[in-house]
């Protein structure tokens, strides 16, 4: 398994161990007392099999060792312990300020260990690791992924996107409807736009932005400040066997060919334009 995808399944990992706390956090009259306790039971009774598997990821890659973020995560885990015991029973306010303060210092630190994905791309020659790939490293970006296709399908929001980080924004790029020519094209944007709509009602507009724009022609994904060109329309991964993934440098001409389609599209969603047509 490559680093970009241990790294997305510790993320996954998180989920899981957090997760049950978080939906306690946000639906409190649904848990009495003892599906409290069961709650945090459950936690600590995994939390040590997760450290270790920080643990684990940060001393794989061969010559290194992310110490700092295996401190911060058992720096992290170890105040939460304590607020609990210590903690006022009945202190709700508190407890779910400590909860959602661990997810997010846990989700930082896995975030903070640096993976190239040199490798990653180069074992990515089937249409299945490629997905992987692509996947990956939507799940794992920190601060934006900004994707151009001028053929997107609405498989690309329950394959892609599922597991990218609430906080993450992510802004499409894509023609529009007036570029379809064919009854074909035109049902595939109409069902692209339809779950379009539901993931901006989830997301909302900080979190997704989608953009129309007929003046751009490469197949361009961007994950934090890591720059990739992708060799086919998404869509297509599995029809042709040669599609491939490579990374750009990341140039200010490069960057620029990123901005130039988003800042000169017309916004169909997003911060300026809240309503999903």
């Amino acid at each position: 398994m490559n680093r970009k995808r241990e790294q997305a399944e510790l993320l996954f990992r998180l989920g899981q161990l957090v997760g049950p706390m978080l939906s306690m956090v946000e639906h409190p009259d649904s848990y009495d007392q003892d599906e409290r306790t069961r709650v945090l039971a459950r936690y600590f009774a995994e939390a040590d099999s997760f450290q270790r598997s920080v643990t684990v990821f940060a001393e794989s890659e061969r010559g290194h060792n992310y110490w700092a973020a295996c401190g911060r995560v058992n720096a992290a885990m170890n105040l939460f312990s304590g607020g609990v015991v210590t903690g006022e029973p009945g202190d709700d306010k508190k407890l779910f300020g400590s909860i959602r303060e661990l997810h997010r210092q846990l989700f930082e630190a896995v975030q903070s260990v640096p993976v190239s994905v040199q490798s990653s791309i180069h074992e990515a020659h089937t249409p299945f690791s490629t997905y992987c790939l692509v996947k990956d490293l939507c799940s794992t970006s920190r601060t934006r992924v900004v994707w151009m296709d001028r053929y997107f399908d609405q498989s690309l929001f329950h394959r892609y996107f599922t597991d990218v980080p609430a906080r993450t924004p992510i802004t499409l790029v894509t023609w529009p409807e007036s570029k379809c020519s064919s009854a074909r094209d035109r049902d595939r944007y109409k069902a692209f736009m339809d779950v379009s709509k539901l993931f901006a009602a989830e997301r909302g507009p900080a979190g997704y932005r989608l953009v129309t724009n007929e003046d751009f022609h490469d197949r361009w994904l961007r994950c934090d400040e890591k720059l990739f060109v992708l060799g086919g329309s998404i869509k297509d991964l599995g029809k042709d066997t040669t599609f491939t993934i490579s990374k750009l440098d990341t140039t200010a001409e490069n960057v620029r060919q990123f901005d130039e389609p988003v800042t000169g599209g017309t916004e169909v969603f997003g911060p300026t334009n809240t309503t999903h047509p």
